[in-house]
């Protein structure tokens, strides 16, 4: 259920690529040694310093922490931290990393996994793993490369707090969530933070912890903004999809199970948390469902959801949003021809895929837009092109009578006075409006300005 970062597409803001250094590197790991670890106040969760670097970019320097997080009665959590820099307070954006391998926590399951490297191994590390165990894809990361995913958000003066849930780690759904709540936990305490501006990001397995990081938040540091990508939000929905849809969807039995293969170290996690598959009695999944996130979530948060997705099935999202409207709203990208089950992999579907980048310009643009300071400049980083190409699929949807309402909400956010959109190959910065006006026209033949585009959509897109 990965969701590869896609924000380094902002990684060449201005024309200048980011660095990062430690300010303790091992050569072996290209990781931050330990130093002497030295304690904080400990508050609610317990903080100790385990390293430090820099981020250097667009001229600019940006420090980082690495954090050991301890709640009584948990295992360890491990966060990458970038204070805010300006004096007073400032919006904070919380990156959810449920995959990125780390080595430099000092425990020996990161090293050994450090060790192995990027590729496929056996989830050993699991304390369910035994015969017929499905292996697990393992992906190492570093501060530097962290620190580069950040950058966009920390060139617009927010904290950034990546948190690191460490599948291959082992554990299980709860182990998972106590991170999140660790991590946010640290920023009820952090300084400099402000508190009514904290924004959430995540996608798939880190769609779920946003979710439900946001679900546990303490009510000091409830997230002002989330947004997720084809999030997985109900595991008994899950469980059943997997055991009981794609056996009725997917008649190829090779299909089939590679279904099985895949979600098998995911169903081991869950079933060590909630007993077993739902249907058995006394498994307990009441606090790992849509409903037990409408009755707790207070986050206002954007969902965007591929409906060919075969990891999550975007009908999930569906019933998230029925039972709080008023607190998720979806952004769904719909295909076209007829569904083949049989020749789809798993997979979060083909146009989340081909629309990478335009999911990560809406999803910053979500989030820079409530985050933003009222006169700040906001700069939303675009492809060349990605944006007309994405219209054009959703007057091809139009056209056939498709609900794409859910559209012109994300185009007015971009056309925020705030908002600049910015070209990294070309180096081109031009205002929200702007850009939203002329690829309106070029896709509808419009002739919206940027004085006029605001109103113009307020009602809803063109006529195709």
């Amino acid at each position: 259920m990965r969701f590869l970062p896609t924000t380094l597409l902002a990684l060449s803001l201005l024309g200048t690529l980011p660095t990062a250094c430690c300010s303790n590197p091992s050569p072996s790991t290209n990781a931050c040694q330990i130093p002497e670890e030295t304690q904080t106040d400990p508050g609610t969760v317990q903080v100790t310093q385990l390293g430090s670097g820099e981020l250097n970019a667009a001229g600019q320097t940006w420090p980082y922490q690495l954090l050991k997080l301890e709640v009584p009665g948990r295992a360890a959590t491990y966060a990458q931290w970038f204070p805010p820099r300006k004096p007073g307070v400032s919006p904070t954006v919380v990156l959810t990393k449920p995959y990125d391998g780390i080595a430099w926590t000092g425990e020996a399951v990161d090293a050994k996994w450090a060790t192995r490297g990027a590729g496929i191994h056996p989830d050993d590390s699991e304390p369910h793993y035994g015969p017929g165990s499905s292996p697990i894809a393992f992906t190492p990361t570093t501060p530097e490369l962290i620190a580069g995913e950040a950058f966009i958000h920390l060139f617009h003066d927010f904290g950034v707090l990546a948190v690191f849930g460490r599948f291959y780690a082992g554990g299980d759904l709860q182990n998972d969530r106590d991170d999140m709540n660790a991590g946010m936990r640290f920023l009820a305490q952090a300084p400099n933070v402000d508190t009514t501006r904290i924004g959430i990001f995540g996608g798939s397995w880190g769609g779920y912890e946003a979710l439900y990081a946001a679900a546990d938040a303490p009510s000091t540091v409830v997230p002002a903004v989330g947004v997720a990508l084809s999030p997985l939000s109900d595991f008994a929905a899950e469980v059943d999809y997997v055991s009981r849809w794609v056996p009725a969807r997917v008649s190829d039995p090779a299909m089939r199970a590679r279904y099985q293969q895949f979600f098998e170290p995911y169903f081991r996690r869950i079933y060590a948390t909630t007993g077993g598959d739902p249907v058995t009695p006394g498994t307990d999944y009441t606090r790992w469902t849509a409903a037990h996130l409408a009755s707790t979530v207070q986050t206002p948060f954007l969902i965007l959801h591929d409906d060919w997705d075969t990891l999550i099935p975007v009908e999930h999202t569906r019933v998230l949003v029925a039972q709080a409207p008023q607190r998720f709203t979806p952004m769904y990208f719909q295909n076209l021809p007829a569904v083949d089950w049989n020749t789809l992999p798993p997979d979060h579907g083909p146009l989340l895929s081909a629309h990478g980048g335009v999911v990560i310009t809406l999803s910053l643009g979500h989030l820079f837009v409530t985050l933003g300071a009222a006169e700040q400049p906001l700069y939303v980083p675009h492809a060349q092109g990605t944006v007309r190409t994405w219209l054009q699929g959703v007057r091809a949807a139009q056209e056939q009578g498709r609900d794409v309402s859910d559209v012109v909400p994300r185009l007015l956010e971009l056309t925020d006075p705030r908002v600049l959109m910015f070209e990294p190959s070309l180096g081109t910065l031009q205002p929200g409006a702007t850009f939203i006006a002329q690829e309106i026209n070029a896709v509808w033949g419009t002739t919206f300005t940027d004085a006029n585009v605001r109103s113009a959509l307020a009602p809803g897109l063109p006529a195709p």
